[in-house]
C-alpha cells in the first residue's frame, strides 16, 4: 500500500513509478496519487511527458494524448465546444473507433460517460445529468454526503457488458466528483492500472474531465486523487524489463531540473 502526495500529474506518476520500481515483481496493490493542481503544468513535467512519449511511440504504442482522449474527447472539445462533446463525440467519432478491436473493450470510457440507455431505452447522457445536479448546488441531503461536500458518482464498469470478461475488460471502475468550497473534485478508481503504458494518460484524461466539469459549473478544478487498487510496471512482450529502469531514471533526471512553473491546462 503506498499514499503518493504531489502538486502535479507528472511527479505523481513518476513518484509512483519509482515506488513501483522497489516492489517485488514491480506491483503494488492499493496505490493512492493525491495530485494537488492537476492543471498545472511545469517545464520539467512536459519533459517527463515528452519522454515517455517518446518510449511508447517508439514501441507502437499509444501516446499519452490518445490514451487521454479515451476518457474526455479533449479533441472534439476544443474543435466543437460542448456539443463537440455532448453530442459529436458519441455519434460521429465513437461508431469509428469500435472499427478497431483494441480500442473496443479498454477505449470506451468517454462513450460510457456520454451516453448510456435506461430501462425504457431511452438514450442520456450521465456526464450532463452530473453536471446538472452539480449547477443546483443544492441536492436532496439523503442521496449524497453531508458535511463532506456534495457527491455526484459515476460508474464506467457495466454489469451487463463486462460481468463475463476476466481479462482485458475496463480498467477505470468508478468516478466520483465533489462540489467543496468551490472546487470540483475528482476521485478516479481502478481494478488494475498499467503504470508505463496507460497511467500518464489516463491521469491526463482525468485532469481534462474534471476540469471540464468545472468549467461548466462555473468553478475551479480541486484535487485528483487515482486510487489503483493493483498497479505494476509492466513489461514482456511490449518491451524488456531491462528497458524500464533507464526510463524511470530518465524521467527522476528531467523532473529535477530547476522548476520553472506554467500555468497552462494539460
Amino acid at each position: 500500500m503506498k499514499l503518493i502526495q504531489s502538486a502535479t500529474l507528472a511527479q505523481g506518476w513518476l513518484d509512483a513509478c519509482e515506488h513501483l520500481l522497489s516492489m517485488p515483481e514491480w506491483r503494488d496493490t492499493t496505490v493512492v496519487l493525491h495530485i494537488g493542481e492537476p492543471t498545472r503544468v511545469r517545464r520539467e513535467d512536459r519533459a517527463v511527458a515528452n519522454a515517455l512519449d517518446a518510449f511508447l511511440l517508439g514501441h507502437n504504442k499509444y501516446s499519452n494524448h490518445t490514451v487521454a482522449e479515451t476518457i474526455f474527447p479533449g479533441y472534439e472539445y476544443v474543435r466543437r465546444g460542448v456539443d463537440g462533446v455532448f453530442s459529436s463525440y458519441p455519434d460521429e467519432i465513437f461508431p469509428r473507433l469500435m472499427d478497431l478491436p483494441e480500442v473496443r473493450r479498454w477505449g470506451t470510457y468517454a462513450h460510457r460517460l456520454l451516453q448510456r440507455t435506461d430501462k425504457n431505452g431511452k438514450k442520456y447522457n450521465p456526464l450532463e445529468v452530473c453536471i446538472s445536479k452539480m449547477r443546483q448546488k443544492q441536492p436532496v441531503r439523503a442521496a449524497y454526503e453531508v458535511g463532506l461536500g456534495f457527491g455526484f458518482d459515476l460508474a464506467t464498469y457495466d454489469d451487463d457488458e463486462d460481468r463475463s470478461a476476466r481479462l482485458g475488460g475496463p480498467c477505470l471502475s468508478h468516478l466520483s466528483f465533489k462540489l467543496i468550497g468551490g472546487k470540483v473534485h475528482l476521485t478516479a478508481m481502478y481494478r488494475s492500472h498499467y503504470y508505463v503504458q496507460r497511467a500518464y494518460g489516463n491521469l491526463l484524461g482525468l485532469a481534462r474531465l474534471q476540469s471540464f466539469v468545472a468549467e461548466q459549473v462555473g468553478v475551479t478544478s480541486g484535487p485528483l486523487v487515482c486510487h489503483s487498487t493493483m498497479a505494476v510496471l509492466e513489461h514482456g512482450k511490449e518491451w524488456g524489463k531491462r528497458e524500464v529502469p533507464p526510463l524511470i531514471n530518465s524521467c527522476v533526471g528531467l523532473a529535477s531540473a530547476t522548476p520553472v512553473n506554467l500555468t497552462a491546462s494539460p
